[in-house]
């Protein structure tokens, strides 16, 4: 997981890249929020420790055009101009914390702990994401008899109920109930119906 480190003031990006770096974290820093969008297609997936005011726009607005590209990172802001309506922005956007400079000992502890969250929440999003990808990829290999049976399944009904209400044999609906267990990679109903009920959910 790599933390890009986003400020004007090259001192201000050594100093966070040589924190960061010490505590085993990777870091890429960038001098300007239009620099990190030129590249951002380049970039490998992760976090944001952005400067709230740099020349050519926020921390905040570069924020909003990296989540204009459909990515979601989280991020921490720091400022050395701070004021309540901006850290109470910063918040609602999803920071996970608005740190002030210049930087004392005990900032600094804080940024530490606030991008190792960071990085845990990020880890744990892409984990979701992939379990979601996974489930879809399982549900649409189902034939479209599978699902309607699936279907009936999760929602509680007895094999012999799914027999009539689709017209087919009990013997039928036992194959296809069989192939969705394999398919979805499952033991149990239980365990059907919680990932189905998880995968609408997200989706929702």
């Amino acid at each position: 997981m790599v933390v890009f480190v986003v400020d004007d003031d090259e001192g201000m990006r050594r100093s966070l890249s040589f924190v960061l770096s010490k505590a085993g974290i990777e870091t890429r820093c960038f001098s300007s929020g239009s620099q990190l969008l030129q590249e951002w297609d380049d970039l490998t997936p992760g976090c944001l420790v952005v400067d709230f005011l740099m020349p050519d726009m926020t921390g905040l607005q570069l924020v909003e055009h990296v989540r204009a590209r459909g990515v979601m990172t989280p991020f921490i802001l720091v400022t050395g101009h701070g004021t309540v309506t901006m850290a109470v922005q910063a918040m609602k956007m999803g920071a996970v914390t608005v740190i002030e400079k210049p930087f004392h000992h005990d900032h600094l502890l804080d940024l530490l702990e606030s991008v190792r969250a960071m990085i845990s929440q990020t880890e744990l999003q892409r984990q979701l994401i992939s379990e979601e990808e996974w489930v879809i990829d399982r549900i649409n290999s189902l034939t479209s008899r599978e699902s309607e049976v699936m279907e009936l399944v999760v929602r509680g009904d007895l094999t012999k109920q799914i027999a009539k209400q689709l017209g087919i044999s009990t013997k039928t609906v036992e194959v296809h109930r069989s192939n969705i267990t394999k398919k979805m990679g499952v033991q149990s109903v239980a365990q059907l119906v919680k990932i189905v009920v998880s995968a609408k959910l997200r989706s929702n």
